[in-house]
């Protein structure tokens, strides 16, 4: 009886022990490590990274769990020493720059991280490179009542998390990429925490999502907008909305309240599906040319009034000067500008007829450019006459008339130098949106005066001149 007593217990000692081992090597992995500090654009080999057990809870996101995964690639981050490789820091050893965020920017830009409170928003479905609107939410602790609105519209996204392509995202039910995960079960982010959400069976296998753990994307934005942003993601919540890919146009959306949840959704009876203006850079004499598409997209006739598609306005001139006073009821589309002119929306063009339930028409319109102004916003609305803009800032186009002897600088910072020759020396930098004075030409180099009246000479490239 002793002896069999020794025998079980030490055979229930050898299995505890055997389970302890399976338990320990069902609880770790391995995955790809810097041997030491890398600076970015190092390229990964098995000189400088390794293989390195960790626990299962130590696994960072997207961490590469094999050497081939990484070798021949080029870091976009430094990482640190024992520190796992990441694949969003990855890019493909053969690009010759690997790009910062700040490359990504584009001019007169401002890159903002924002947290929003719910990513899935659009099913975490997000991406660089999309276009989003944001929307705010406040209480009435902050502006006096539950309310909601449009912040800001056609916003390029940047980043999600550290993301700045594509590529860089975990793709749904993509076999290429090693995941486990099928399309019936998304990780995505809720009020409680991560779970997994039903994913529609209609979406599409290798669609890019942010992972469970985001909370921030990057914005566009203009240095304003991005004023705004800060205060309304500390004074409420935030939510943003993916956009078409093709549609650029913008809406005027009134706030939503508490009391707008009862009252019916009122559907615009026409809508401005496509908006040209042309040119962006205009002299003195020149015409501002208008093409605004419009759809019927009511059941009833759009009735409208003159002045005719192809009419021309002298600049100063409005509708109502012109003897197109409104008739209330009645359809026209207009052309706004920012500040430039007194009356709101004072360039308005009939339909040319009235337009048929589902019917679309394409209106033209002509400005004659009297007087130089400097860079202006000018858009597209629709007018449902007097005064009810159904549709406002569609087409939203930047616009210069210069005079002949102006030059706007267009970059960043342009170099002035001595004389017309990149290896003359450097007077002086002149930042984005200067005006210069110009007061000769040598082949593509302008001399012009800077403002404290020293002259010099700046590469054609870098300025916009009136025509350019």
């Amino acid at each position: 009886m002793y002896v069999g007593s020794v025998q079980q217990t030490a055979q229930q000692s050898a299995r505890a022990a055997a389970q302890q081992v399976t338990t320990a090597a069902a609880t770790r992995a391995r995955v790809v490590v810097a041997k030491t500090t890398l600076p970015a654009q190092t390229v990964l080999t098995q000189d400088n990274v390794e293989l390195r057990d960790v626990t299962n809870d130590a696994i960072q996101p997207n961490a590469a769990t094999a050497l081939n995964d990484v070798q021949g690639k080029a870091l976009t981050v430094p990482v640190a020493a024992s520190q796992q490789i990441l694949t969003p820091f990855l890019a493909n050893a053969d690009q010759p720059d690997v790009k910062k965020l700040a490359d990504l920017v584009p001019a007169g830009k401002r890159a903002m991280s924002v947290t929003f409170t719910e990513l899935n928003t659009a099913g975490g479905l997000v991406a660089p490179g999309d276009y989003v609107d944001v929307i705010g939410v406040f209480n009435k602790t902050t502006l006096g009542k539950d309310q909601s609105m449009l912040l800001l519209q056609d916003i390029l996204v940047l980043a999600v998390a550290q993301n700045t392509s594509v590529d860089q995202l975990p793709r749904q039910g993509s076999s290429a990429s090693g995941s486990s995960q099928t399309q019936s079960a998304l990780p995505l982010p809720t009020r409680g925490g991560s779970t997994s959400v039903p994913l529609p069976q209609s979406t599409p296998a290798n669609v890019p999502f942010a992972p469970a753990q985001t909370r921030t994307v990057t914005l566009a934005v203009d240095p304003e907008a991005a004023e705004r942003l800060a205060l309304a993601e500390d004074y409420g919540h935030l939510r943003y909305i993916v956009r078409p890919g093709t549609e650029r146009t913008q809406s005027s959306v009134i706030p939503a309240d508490l009391t707008t949840l009862v009252s019916p959704l009122q559907v615009a009876a026409g809508q401005i599906i496509a908006t040209e203006i042309n040119p962006t850079n205009t002299k003195v004499g020149d015409t501002l040319d208008v093409k605004i598409t419009v759809r019927n997209t009511s059941d009833k006739p759009l009735q409208t009034m003159g002045p005719e598609p192809g009419y021309t306005y002298v600049q100063g001139q409005t509708y109502f000067t012109q003897q197109f006073a409104s008739e209330p009821g009645k359809w026209r589309v207009a052309l706004g500008s920012a500040g430039l002119d007194s009356t709101d929306l004072p360039y308005r063009w009939g339909l040319g007829g009235d337009l048929a339930p589902g019917a679309t028409t394409t209106i033209t319109g002509h400005i004659k450019v009297t007087q130089d102004f400097k860079t202006t916003n000018f858009w597209a609305s629709l007018v449902n006459e007097p005064s009810t803009v159904v549709q406002t800032g569609v087409g939203m186009t930047l616009v210069t008339s210069l005079p002949q002897n102006l030059a706007i600088v267009a970059v960043d910072a342009a170099n002035v130098r001595s004389s017309p020759s990149i290896a003359a020396s450097v007077l002086d930098q002149v930042k984005y949106g200067t005006e210069l004075q110009i007061i000769g030409q040598s082949a593509d180099w302008f001399k012009i005066k800077l403002p404290d009246q020293r002259e010099g000479w700046v590469a054609a490239g870098w300025i916009v001149t009136a025509g350019q």
